[in-house]
C-alpha cells in the first residue's frame, strides 16, 4: 500500500468525525449553501433554532429564514455578494423560524473556494441571541427607568426649590404690598394735612392781610389829615418825616400784598391757554406805566405759547418793574430790553437792564424772600418780587437765572416749558 492510499482513509475518517461534530452541535445553526444560496447541509442546532428538519429545508433557498421586508429589499443576496467579495460577512438582525416567529440572530457567512479559487459555496453559522437581546433591552429599560426616576427626583427637588422661592417671593410681595398700602395711606394723610395746611395758610393770609391793612389805612389817613390840616405850617424836617411815614405805610401795604401773593404762588393753577407773549408784554408795560425817561424794548416776533396767562404776566411785570426801579437809580435814561429764544422743550425769556449791576456773590441771595441789596429808604421795595418770580417759574417746571456784574447792568432769565398749542399738528 502506498503512502497516498494510506492517507485517503485517514482523511475520510477525519472529515467524517468533523461532520459528526457539526451535526451534534445544538447551540449553533451550522449549514452549507451552494453558490446560489440553496441549503445543502443541516445540523441539529439549525433544526432547534430554526424549527426546520433536514427534509424540510435541504435544497431550498436560505432566504426562507429572512423576514419578507429583508427579502424584498434584496438583503440576503447582498450578504452573499459581500461574503464572495471579501470572504466573510457578519450581521445581527431579525430572522424567521418555521412557525413564523422571529428571533434575533448573529449570522456569519464565509465563502468556500476550492484549490483553484473557484467559489463552491458558503458556510453559514447562526446563533440565537434573542434571550441576550431581551436581557440587554431589559437592562436598557431598567437603566432608562432609573434615569427617569433620578430625573423625576431631580425635577421634584427643583420644583420644591422653586416652590420655596415662590413662597418667599410671595411673602416679599405681600410685605411690599403692605408697605405700599401703608405708604399710600400715609401719602393720603400727608396730602390731606397739606391741603388743610394750605387752607389754613390761605385763611391766615387773608385775615392777616385784612387785619394788618386796616390799621395801616388808619395811619395813612391820619398822616394825610395832618398834612391837610397843617398845610404850609410844617417845618422842613416835619414835612419830610410825614412824607417818610406815608411812604413806609405804602411799603407796608405792598409788603402785605406781596406776602399774600407769594403764599399763593404755584398752588392755584389755572388752565393753560394760547398766549401771545407780545400782546401780553404790551399789556403789562401799559399797566406798569413806566416814566417818560424809561425805554422798554420788546423783541420782534415774540412767540405764542400755551401757558397760564396770569402767572406768566406776574413774572414779566415783576421783572420789568424791578429793572425799571433799579436802573432809574443808576441812570437818567433807564433802558429795558426783553428778548426770547426757543430751547427746544421750552421758551427762554430775558429781561435786560442798564442798571448798576449785581456782584456775583449776591446772585443767589437776591432770590430769597425779603432780600434787597439797597436800603429800603433809598430804593422802595419789599424783597418779595424776585422770590415770587422764582416760585411761580419753578412751580411750572421752569428755571430762573441771573447774568450780571457791577457797572454792567443785569439780565434776568427764566424758562417756561412748552405745552402743545390747541389745534396744532404733530
Amino acid at each position: 500500500m502506498t503512502h497516498t492510499a494510506k492517507a485517503a482513509p485517514a482523511a475520510y475518517d477525519s472529515e467524517l468525525r468533523f461532520q459528526l461534530l457539526v451535526q451534534s452541535v445544538k447551540d449553533y445553526a451550522i449549514l452549507l449553501l451552494d453558490p446560489h444560496g440553496r441549503v445543502t447541509s443541516w445540523n441539529e442546532g439549525a433544526e432547534r433554532i430554526k424549527g426546520y428538519t433536514a427534509d424540510d429545508i435541504l435544497g431550498r433557498s436560505f432566504e426562507t429564514f429572512y423576514p419578507r421586508e429583508a427579502v424584498e429589499s434584496g438583503f440576503p443576496a447582498y450578504e452573499l455578494e459581500v461574503a464572495a467579495r471579501e470572504g466573510r460577512f457578519e450581521d445581527e438582525n431579525w430572522r424567521v423560524r418555521k412557525d413564523g416567529s422571529r428571533f434575533w440572530a448573529n449570522v456569519v457567512i464565509t465563502a468556500l473556494r476550492d484549490a483553484n479559487g473557484k467559489l463552491v459555496g458558503y458556510a453559514k453559522v447562526t446563533r440565537d441571541l434573542t434571550d441576550r437581546r431581551a436581557a440587554e433591552e431589559q437592562a436598557r429599560q431598567l437603566a432608562a427607568k432609573e434615569a427617569a426616576h433620578r430625573e423625576s427626583q431631580r425635577r421634584e427637588q427643583e420644583l420644591e426649590r422653586l416652590n420655596i422661592r415662590l413662597r418667599e417671593a410671595n411673602g416679599e410681595l405681600h410685605a411690599a404690598l403692605a408697605e405700599a398700602e401703608a405708604a399710600r395711606k400715609a401719602a393720603e394723610r400727608a396730602t390731606s394735612a397739606v391741603s388743610a395746611a394750605y387752607r389754613d395758610l390761605d385763611q391766615f393770609a387773608y385775615v392777616a392781610s385784612h387785619d394788618l391793612k386796616a390799621p395801616l389805612r388808619g395811619i395813612a389817613n391820619l398822616a394825610q389829615w395832618i398834612q391837610d390840616d397843617l398845610a404850609g405850617q410844617l417845618a422842613g424836617d416835619s414835612s419830610e418825616h410825614l412824607a417818610l411815614l406815608q411812604g413806609r405805610v405804602h411799603r407796608m401795604e405792598a409788603l402785605i400784598d406781596g406776602i399774600l401773593a407769594y403764599s399763593r404762588a404755584g398752588r392755584h393753577a389755572s388752565a393753560p391757554e394760547p398766549v401771545d407773549t407780545g400782546e401780553l408784554l404790551a399789556e403789562s408795560i401799559e399797566l406798569i406805566a413806566p416814566p417818560a425817561n424809561v425805554t422798554v424794548r420788546v423783541a420782534d416776533n415774540m412767540p405764542t405759547m400755551m401757558a397760564e396767562r396770569i402767572p406768566l404776566q406776574q413774572v414779566f411785570m415783576n421783572l420789568i418793574a424791578n429793572a425799571i426801579k433799579y436802573s432809574g437809580k443808576a441812570t437818567d435814561h433807564p433802558e429795558v430790553d426783553i428778548g426770547w429764544r426757543d430751547t427746544g422743550d421750552a421758551f427762554e425769556f430775558s429781561v435786560r437792564d442798564n442798571g448798576p449791576g449785581i456782584s456775583p456773590e449776591f446772585h443767589q441771595r437776591i432770590w430769597r424772600i425779603f432780600q434787597t441789596l439797597a436800603a429800603r429808604d433809598k430804593i422802595e421795595g419789599t424783597g418779595v418780587g424776585l422770590a415770587l418770580v422764582q416760585k411761580i417759574v419753578e412751580s411750572r417746571g421752569g428755571q430762573v437765572a441771573l447774568e450780571s456784574a457791577p457797572g454792567r447792568g443785569a439780565t434776568f432769565c427764566f424758562t417756561w416749558p412748552k405745552k402743545k398749542l390747541q389745534g396744532a399738528t404733530a
